[in-house]
């Protein structure tokens, strides 16, 4: 997938957004009203890349492209804004390997044997795609890869479940808790790595989603609100370095 490049100050900082699909656009969500593309709108000194992919796991972050270059090194940016975890986290009916072996089966057996273990067994932590060690071992390398070339991190924590996904998904609200403890201790361990949580957990978390995963306009409009100081500070950072 070829990135989304903003056309704008092809000389001033750059901040790159690796993401999953909570970062892009869908049938009932126009790219405008997604927060990259507010924080484009609003902040136009920065040059923008967005190489947000749907069902993105931080895997990519030091594989993609050249040992991970595809996720930072290719565009030096001064700042990487991560939106990354609820697909690591989330239990699954099926491992990722039976999957993938499952899917294949003739005579609609592929789409059939999933539908009926989710009803007598439901999904578990343990079929998750990316274990909580992998998790923070994917994270760590990448953080340190990106202080080693000047660049600083913000993750934005996974969202908290709302009652939709809940219902649909149980497990997943240990599992949500957990990965995000892994981003804020390794926020305490690294200079460059900061986490921000624009949503906590409570009832009127369903108010900023539109199918209770993927992010409505007054959700995304949140996250830029609260992502657009730091995006203003790197801006101003490098202007007064370059």
């Amino acid at each position: 997938m070829e990135p989304i490049a903003s056309p704008h100050a092809p000389g001033g900082a750059r901040v790159l957004v690796i993401a999953d699909s909570l970062a892009l656009p869908r049938g009932d969500i126009d790219y405008s009203q997604t927060w990259p593309a507010m924080l484009a709108a609003r902040v136009p000194q920065i040059a923008w890349i967005n190489r947000a992919q749907r069902l993105s796991t931080t895997e990519r972050l030091n594989d993609e492209g050249n040992s991970g270059a595809d996720c930072l090194d290719f565009y030096q940016p001064q700042l990487v804004i991560l939106q990354l975890g609820i697909c690591d986290c989330a239990p699954r009916v099926l491992s990722r390997r039976t999957a993938a072996f499952i899917h294949r089966l003739p005579l609609g057996l592929g789409r059939r044997i999933p539908i009926q273990l989710e009803r007598l067994r439901g999904r578990k932590a343990g079929n998750c795609f990316v274990s909580l060690a992998a998790y923070e071992a994917n994270l760590r390398a990448y953080v340190a890869r990106a202080a080693r070339s000047g660049t600083s991190v913000v993750a934005i924590s996974i969202m908290p479940a709302t009652r939709l996904l809940r219902q649909k998904n149980p497990g997943v609200v240990p599992q949500i808790a957990s990965y995000n403890a892994v981003l804020d201790s390794l926020a305490s361990e690294f200079a460059n790595f900061e986490v921000v949580h624009p949503l906590q957990a409570g009832a009127s978390v369903d108010d900023f989603f539109v199918d209770g995963y993927h992010l409505n306009e007054r959700g995304a409009r949140l996250v830029a609100d609260r992502l657009e100081p730091l995006a203003v500070g790197t801006a101003a950072s490098h202007a007064r370095n370059a």
